[in-house]
């Protein structure tokens, strides 16, 4: 210490500027949601992959809403076996359709939930919490209220109750009380603007988040998305199509959420001081099997901050007298696929391309020139992919550069 304070003073009569001092940067906790009705394979795979990065899991359980039949429960089928096998803390999450004039019966919650918790119990799983999913209108959060409270006193004293949150019930004087019936809110930042701005917007994101950190008395968790989705065109204005295909026929308009734009709002975050942050909630755990996921590998660099990047390399594959052209991604995103592609061959013979690519010839020069997508989304190569866009019979072969317009 005296050394210190000597050094100090020194510094103060030489007139010199001390060190910025660095402010250490916030740690969150990670959580993970599993949103699939019907449980495959890939769960065991994906649950064991996601074991170093993610502390607790949200389990879809419940859904409910009305259909032209009337009030309709669909149930989900968490394989609780893997569940038990894995010891993290569980979250079951009960989906209230948020076009709901009037909430189910909260006894009636209870009837539904009971199997479930049952069976979580019964196999050793480790279920901490429930959490009500429900996307009600500003207007409605007394009612809403008071339906949690009643549902609150079904539930055993061993599970607390959580529930999501919108950025629109930030401007209600009824928002802060949610508090005195939930024991946590997640606030959901992606899916929350008009289909035409997007699934995430990271300025608006920001934004939210410093209001929600000011105004929430409680614990609170971020729900941000690692996932794609789709707007089917329908006569009632359109539907969005995200983890499961829905039976509609319709043109399909992409939807995307993009990681570049969730890695600045994070960068952003971990400089922040937001006491009532507690941590962050990814939508939804990447299965090897779910086109409209984001790659897993992805969303580790996003959980542990690493920078993002895609590294796209074109490999020559020598088979039986030609060449293969295969691209290989060794990044951590997915990258989109050149346009042209050009090489320098002797003695080459011809070939054939595929994914959109032709061949064109000039001299010793090989160019692949990929057509135009007539997709609304161009194609990309995800992480740790390879892909055969072409041959080419040639005695040599060597690249010379690859382009993306």
């Amino acid at each position: 210490m005296r050394r210190c304070a000597l050094w100090l003073l020194a510094c103060l009569i030489a007139g010199c500027t001390p060190p910025a001092i660095v402010q250490p940067t916030q740690v969150f906790a990670q959580h993970v949601y599993i949103w699939q009705r019907v449980w495959r394979p890939a769960h065991a795979e994906a649950l064991q992959q996601s074991q170093p990065d993610f502390s607790q899991l949200r389990v879809l359980s419940l859904q409910f809403h009305f259909s032209n039949n009337g009030p309709n429960w669909t149930f989900a089928a968490p394989d609780w076996t893997l569940l038990a096998r894995d010891q993290r803390p569980i979250t079951l999450v009960l989906r209230l359709d948020g076009q709901l004039s009037q909430l189910p019966d909260a006894a009636m919650v209870w009837q539904k939930l009971r199997p479930q918790i049952e069976a979580a119990q019964q196999a050793g799983a480790n279920l901490a919490a429930i959490e009500v999913d429900y996307d009600a209108a500003r207007a409605a959060l007394a009612p809403y209220r008071q339906w949690l409270q009643t549902l609150r006193q079904q539930l055993p004293a061993s599970l607390s109750l959580q529930i999501t949150a919108l950025p629109d019930w930030l401007r209600s004087k009824d928002y802060p009380a949610l508090c005195q019936v939930a024991d946590q809110l997640t606030l959901q930042l992606h899916s929350v603007l008009s289909p035409a701005q997007g699934l995430f917007d990271s300025n608006k994101a920001k934004l939210w988040t410093q209001s929600a950190a000011t105004t929430t008395p409680c614990p609170l968790f971020l729900a941000l998305p690692a996932y794609h989705s789709a707007l089917i065109a329908t006569s009632d204005g359109g539907r969005v199509e995200s983890e499961t295909m829905l039976p509609i026929a319709g043109e399909r308009q992409a939807l995307l959420s993009r990681p570049e734009a969730v890695a600045d709002f994070l960068s952003w975050l971990r400089t922040q001081s937001l006491p009532q942050l507690k941590g962050i909630v990814w939508f939804r755990l990447p299965l090897a099997d779910d086109q409209r996921s984001w790659p897993f590998i992805t969303l580790q660099a996003l959980v542990r901050g690493e920078a993002l990047a895609a590294n796209l390399l074109t490999e020559l594959v020598p088979v039986q007298g030609r060449f293969d052209i295969v691209l290989r991604n060794s990044g951590n995103l997915s990258a989109p696929l050149p346009d042209t592609l050009s090489f320098r061959g002797l003695q080459c013979l011809g070939g054939d391309a595929q994914h959109g690519y032709q061949w064109q010839q000039q001299g010793a020069d090989w160019y692949l020139l990929r057509q135009p997508a007539r997709a609304a989304v161009a194609p990309e190569l995800a992480p740790a992919q390879r892909l055969t866009i072409a041959w080419l019979r040639c005695q040599q072969l060597e690249p010379i550069s690859q382009r993306a317009d």
